[in-house]
């Protein structure tokens, strides 16, 4: 009798479950969406993005990985790919829950309405991140300067780009910035660099032995390049020093930044000159005294 009693609760119970599972909650152009049906198109969905995942990953290292060594290309590919899969997925998760696909005309409408009101920049941003991993003006590595943001990019996304500054801060940059304003790329063909650093010394200084231990001090770091040479400009006559402009090309694979590049060569200049006793100058002035009388001047002991 408890026996009969339980399958009939339990039939009772899955009768509840058949009859909310079968509940129409929405009709979109003449079809009824259950909440079955959009249950299952739920978890369904949620296991289109992990094989949307697993899939990519499968075929970027079979496939991409090892015929493209450009890093940037290689996260072109990446998410090219994960969009396609993702795609694939959904629209088979979505057929498999049943609902009909023409679905995104009605979806489709709505976010036309809010991209019109409020999502202007995220499709900016969405569609410059296309042009920018097609045309490629920007790569992964590349030092560039932008609005004022000045180091290396280290990642190049679909609605934005990181960018890691030499005080190793990192910079969240939409990526409509880098089409909409003046973008300088250090490193667009290659790694070489010409940077300059300036030096003022006193008056009276023999500027050859200048100009000899700056090249000196130069052709010793291990990051300037040998050619194109370096170069000492003789810049002006300051009002209280000779200033001179040490140029040079520098290997930015070889150095951490282009400010710790400088920042070395002045370590390097300034102990030189002082073992040369040439003396790197400082701004000074002279003080003349008018008087109709004669200054009485005491000294203390």
């Amino acid at each position: 009798m408890a026996h009969m009693n339980l399958l009939a609760e339990l039939k009772s119970l899955l009768d509840v479950i058949s009859e909310l599972w079968g509940h129409k909650l929405i009709t979109v152009q003449g079809v009824s969406l259950s909440l079955g049906n959009i249950l299952l198109a739920l978890l369904l969905l949620a296991l289109a993005n992990r094989a949307s995942k697993m899939v990519s990953r499968l075929v970027m290292k079979k496939l991409v990985e090892p015929h493209v060594p450009d890093r940037t290309v290689i996260n072109t590919y990446r998410r090219l790919i994960y969009t396609f899969n993702l795609a694939l997925f959904v629209v088979i998760a979505l057929t498999v829950a049943g609902i009909p696909l023409t679905i995104f005309t009605v979806v489709g409408g709505a976010l036309a309405i809010g991209i019109g009101f409020g999502s202007q920049n995220i499709v900016n941003n969405f569609i410059s991140g296309l042009i920018l991993m097609a045309e490629r003006p920007l790569k992964i590595g590349d030092i560039i300067e932008v609005d004022n943001i000045s180091g290396t990019v280290i990642e190049i996304g679909t609605r934005a780009t990181r960018i890691r500054t030499p005080e190793s801060k990192v910079w969240i940059v939409p990526n409509s910035m880098f089409l909409e304003k003046p973008v300088l790329n250090w490193t667009n063909n290659n790694a070489i660099v010409r940077t300059e650093v300036t030096v003022g010394v006193a008056y009276g200084c023999e500027i050859d032995k200048v100009r000899t231990i700056a090249l000196k001090v130069l052709q010793d770091m291990p990051f300037v390049e040998k050619s194109p040479h370096a170069r000492v400009m003789f810049d002006d006559f300051g009002e209280s020093a000779l200033t001179f402009k040490m140029q040079f090309w520098a290997d930015t694979k070889k150095v951490e930044s282009l400010q710790q590049c400088r920042s070395d060569v002045r370590f390097a200049l300034e102990k030189a000159y002082k073992e040369a006793a040439i003396e790197i100058s400082f701004p000074q002035r002279d003080l003349n005294l008018r008087s109709s009388v004669p200054i009485e001047i005491r000294m203390k002991s």
